[in-house]
């Protein structure tokens, strides 16, 4: 079975609008380098392990093979719930195998995970805008949702970006948004895999993993050469569900309680990860999420999964605690902003405080430097113009804002001013 099934058109033609006007900076290199970790998640569905790390010489995943040289494997990684991708994303969503219920959202049939997912986790914790978090999936009519839980909800949920019929689709769609809008916070669901196991074609299912284990190549490639993304990212791949092995069915199907159902991948690389390294302790399916957010820094406190901590170069990786304290901004408001956009922050006494702003293609348009003896809570104000007091056009535009050496950084949105009639 494979995928999201009924759900909304999300802010669709908007994103297409700012992909359009973003396409042009394909042709520049970014000149900032990311001050925070990123990461990036690929979801392949529906890949049986036996033809991923399974296989002893790796041959419908030389990419992944070589990757893993550099990265490290959970050998013993297995969905340890249901088997279907409809229960099985949301639990890699969430970090806990959670309650998936039916509503009806913008007029569409749809369905929703009851406990918030990484991506509201990320955004609320770190003040992340929705262009720091996206999902990049094929072409769906109505998507499955994230949550709607009071602490987190809506106000949280990525941007997807869902277009495209093929994993190939996918790969190009990914590389675009990488190149142009550099989220912090990107998973990328590949599906055809799953779609060709259960068309029963063996040839076109081990094409269909090759695919993908070539889609895996040139993400990890883009992430080693992009600028914002290189020494800076962790790239993790994993799996939904695997198959029916040959004693429960084969291939063409999954579901049941099998071992070639419940056991699959997991492959991280780059960023605090150890190289070469394989580990034999048993993970589970929840586990993924809570070990992306203790990468990230943050906390998934209604998860149920673990920190996979033996992969980590430095062990432990303390989770985010969430709690204010000072050098640091806690929120960007409006953020779309149309006129003046206000950072808040609390320091230390005796603070310099410094805000750069930057266009796409790394052309610094404006710097704020602020001293704030007295400590505590503060603000910035930017009023969209540049050094010479003339308004900045609307697009996307990266802060840095350092305090006592302290840097933080991320996307802020300009939108058109309203208009007097």
């Amino acid at each position: 079975m494979i995928h999201h099934r009924n759900h909304m058109k999300i802010k669709r033609n908007q994103l297409y609008l700012l992909f359009f006007a973003c396409s042009l900076l394909l042709f520049f290199g970014i000149k900032l380098k990311a001050q925070n970790q990123n990461v990036v998640i690929v979801i392949i569905d529906g890949a049986r392990y036996s033809e991923t790390f399974g296989d002893p010489v790796k041959q419908y995943i030389p990419f992944m093979s070589a990757i893993a040289e550099e990265g490290s494997i959970i050998d013993e990684f297995y969905n340890n719930g249901i088997t279907y991708t409809s229960q099985a994303i949301p639990a890699l969503w969430c970090g806990t195998w959670t309650e998936v219920r039916d509503t009806v959202y913008n007029g569409s049939s749809t369905s929703y995970a009851v406990n918030p997912t990484l991506f509201e986790y990320f955004r609320k914790q770190t003040n992340a805008s929705e262009i720091d978090c996206y999902y990049v999936l094929p072409y769906i009519e109505n998507l499955w949702l994230p949550s709607f839980d009071p602490d987190y909800g809506p106000s949280y949920w990525p941007s997807f970006h869902s277009a495209g019929i093929s994993d190939t689709d996918v790969c190009n769609h990914t590389l675009f948004v990488m190149n142009s809008i550099y989220p912090r916070l990107l998973l990328v669901y590949l599906a055809d895999v799953d779609h060709a196991g259960h068309n029963g074609n063996w040839n076109y299912y081990t094409q269909a993993i090759k695919t993908a284990d070539s889609i895996v190549g040139a993400i990890w490639d883009n992430i080693q050469s992009n600028q914002f993304y290189e020494n800076n990212t962790t790239l993790i791949v994993t799996n939904d569900h695997g198959r029916h092995d040959d004693a429960h069915g084969g291939f063409s199907g999954h579901g049941c309680s099998c071992d070639g159902c419940r056991h699959i991948m997991f492959l991280a690389a780059g960023k605090n990860i150890k190289a070469g390294y394989i580990s034999e302790q048993h993970r589970t399916i929840p586990d993924m999420a809570v070990t992306a957010g203790s990468l990230l820094n943050i906390s998934l406190e209604k998860a149920t999964g673990h920190v996979m901590s033996e992969i980590f170069n430095q062990s432990p990786v303390y989770p985010y605690s969430y709690n204010p304290n000072f050098n640091q901004v806690h929120q960007i408001s409006p953020n779309p902003f149309r006129e003046n956009v206000r950072f808040d922050f609390e320091a230390s006494p005796n603070s310099l405080l410094k805000l750069q702003l930057f266009n796409l293609s790394g052309l610094k348009i404006k710097s704020i430097e602020q001293w704030y003896p007295s400590g505590g809570q503060g603000e910035i104000i930017w009023n969209g113009c540049d050094e010479n007091g003339n308004e900045v056009s609307p697009g996307i535009y990266l802060y840095f804002l350092m305090i006592n050496g302290n840097t933080q950084s991320g996307k802020i949105i300009k939108h058109l001013p309203y208009k007097n009639y």
